[in-house]
């Protein structure tokens, strides 16, 4: 019996158990990455659309309005034309990134508005939008009356 070599059953089990707990809690870990990054890149790219849409309105001497809607969890990139009539541009969702991505809120011109307006010196309403997954983690696009904008996380 002195001369034995690999291993016995009851080892191998062992190690098998301890590969199987240490995968789960790998594969839970990953998930949860997973959902913040795509928060994140939700908000970053609706930070992306407003910054564009910004550019886009000084570059044209146009006035261009964002409207958020909370309901059918998408925005819309609107061009206002010299004669008043609108353009659509552009509707985005933020689930897009992600199934479990919402818009929770939108607070725009103190008045909680969901209409974020861009003139054509490049001036806007100031507001924010918060984004949220369903881990509870939001994001907060925030702009002020220059048009700049920021993203906040508070990730779960």
């Amino acid at each position: 019996m002195n001369n034995r070599r690999g291993f016995s059953l009851i080892e191998l089990i062992i190690v098998i158990a301890i590969l199987g707990i240490m995968g789960t809690i790998a594969a839970s870990t990953f998930q949860r990455y997973v959902n913040n990054s795509n928060l994140r890149t939700a908000a970053r790219d609706m930070a992306s659309d407003m910054a564009n849409t910004k550019q886009r309105a000084v570059a044209e001497g146009m006035t261009y309005r964002i409207t958020i809607n909370t309901d059918v969890n998408s925005y819309t990139i609107t061009r206002i034309n010299a004669n008043g009539t609108t353009t659509d541009m552009a509707t985005k969702r933020p689930n897009a990134f992600g199934a479990n991505l919402t818009i929770n809120s939108v607070n725009y011109g103190g008045t909680g508005s969901n209409i974020i307006t861009f003139q054509t010196r490049g001036t806007t309403s100031w507001g924010n939008v918060v984004l949220g997954n369903s881990r509870g983690s939001t994001a907060t696009i925030t702009s002020n009356a220059t048009g700049r904008t920021h993203v906040t996380f508070a990730i779960l």
